[in-house]
């Protein structure tokens, strides 16, 4: 093989490998607050009830919402008017994405989303999360769901979930919470 040609074939084996890489690294779950059934979760720890595969697509076997698991512990609290934390594990180079963030009043039935972060999801986050906000007349609920979904932005264009059991504490004016339904699609 000439020279001309080793080149060629190690360029072509860069691109592959830089490929792998990327795939391998779009990889991301919510961390907090811990989702239903995460290794992040003291309580999922705890029971022995963890979900080692948080980080993959939803598909025919993983459903939707939230990976068809049933509500758990509340794992968090939002207050209306200030912004609620989320942090992720993992590491998402695929060209940003579309993140949204919701609640359900209703465990999963139906989502309002109260944040879109449309193209450049994980481009830009701080400190590996972003402080999603709260609206000021969100209703309080003792118990509600906080979904974060993502669509790569670049790839097989895959519809990732993770859902964490809430409490939201509003203690000023409440109003029905009226928003857009979650773009759920490629599942």
């Amino acid at each position: 093989m000439d020279r001309s040609n080793r080149c060629v074939v190690l360029l072509h084996l860069l691109l592959l490998l830089h490929i792998l890489a990327a795939g391998v690294g779009a990889h991301v779950e919510l961390k907090e607050p811990p989702p239903r059934h995460s290794q992040f979760s003291k309580y999922y720890l705890d029971n022995d009830d963890v979900d080692y595969n948080m980080k993959s697509p939803l598909g025919p076997i993983v459903g939707y919402p939230c990976r068809n698991f049933k509500a758990g512990p509340t794992q968090g609290t939002m207050v209306a008017g200030h912004p609620f934390r989320v942090q992720f594990d993992g590491i998402a180079n695929f060209l940003g994405g579309d993140c949204q963030f919701a609640v359900s009043y209703d465990n999963g039935t139906t989502f309002a989303v109260i944040w879109d972060k449309l193209a450049s999801c994980f481009l830009d986050t701080t400190n590996g999360g972003y402080d999603v906000p709260v609206p000021d007349t969100i209703p309080a609920a003792k118990k509600a769901v906080f979904a974060w979904t993502w669509i790569s932005g670049l790839g097989s264009r895959s519809y990732y979930m993770n859902c964490a059991d809430v409490r939201i504490e509003n203690y000023g004016h409440q109003e029905p919470l009226t928003a857009h339904e979650l773009l759920a699609v490629n599942l």
